[in-house]
């Protein structure tokens, strides 16, 4: 049955070889065909058409945060007006500043020459300072000089006090700025000025013996005392 049927199918592709297409379709369902030698494989077609637009994708990940940077600094602006009170407040700060200024640069001398001598006290805004040196009352305002100072005075009884305080070896009687030279009983100081404070000792001065015209300190009394003899030199400053 097989080989008659492989008879037929040979002799309906020789009719289709010959022009009977009819019989094609008869021979492609009951005719089995064995696959030939494949062909050579075809060109490309020409490029289709762009497609549409897909719909939007999901948000991604937020991102690092980013590195802020200053930009360059603007130009000056110009000053603004400046007010009357504030004027005159700068000008009495300032005048303040130069007097201060003034007055420390005069206290530098002073200060620097205070530490020149051996003993000091300070008492109030003065210091009383000495070098264990003795002399007459000449002597004395020269020393104080020579050292941009003056012979003291005390003006009034802590400065007493304090003077009589310094005690100095082999001298028991300070000399101080006061004297009758112009006029008998009449004390004044070295700008022959009155003097505003005095400690005498009881019944002094009684002027009972006329040479001794310069005052001394001594235990916080004063004693008249010869200008012509010697005793401990004291300055303030």
């Amino acid at each position: 049955m097989t080989m008659l049927k492989q008879y037929l199918c040979a002799a309906v592709l020789l009719l289709i070889m010959f022009g009977l297409d009819d019989l094609s379709a008869a021979s492609e369902s009951s005719c089995p065909v064995s696959a030939g030698v494949p062909g050579l494989p075809g060109l490309n077609g020409s490029p289709g058409r762009d497609g549409r637009d897909g719909r939007d994708g999901l948000p991604g990940p937020k991102g690092d945060p980013g590195v802020s940077a200053h930009g360059p600094p603007g130009a000056m602006g110009p000053a603004g007006p400046k007010g009357e009170e504030g004027s005159d407040v700068q000008s009495t700060m300032m005048a303040k500043l130069q007097s201060d200024v003034e007055y420390l640069t005069n206290r530098i001398p002073v200060i620097g020459k205070i530490f020149e001598f051996r003993w000091m006290k300070k008492v109030g805004n003065k210091y009383f300072v000495n070098n264990g040196l003795e002399g007459n009352f000449e002597k004395a305002q020269s020393i104080c000089s020579d050292a941009g100072a003056k012979i003291v005075l005390p003006r009034n009884e802590d400065e007493n006090n304090a003077l009589a305080s310094m005690q100095f070896p082999g001298h028991s009687r300070i000399f101080i700025g006061a004297t009758d030279k112009d006029k008998r009983g009449r004390y004044l100081d070295m700008s022959n000025q009155p003097l505003t404070f005095t400690n005498w000792k009881v019944y002094k001065p009684n002027y009972d013996k006329g040479a001794e015209d310069c005052v001394v300190v001594k235990d916080a009394v004063w004693n008249y005392f010869s200008c012509s003899l010697k005793a401990a030199v004291v300055c303030e400053l």
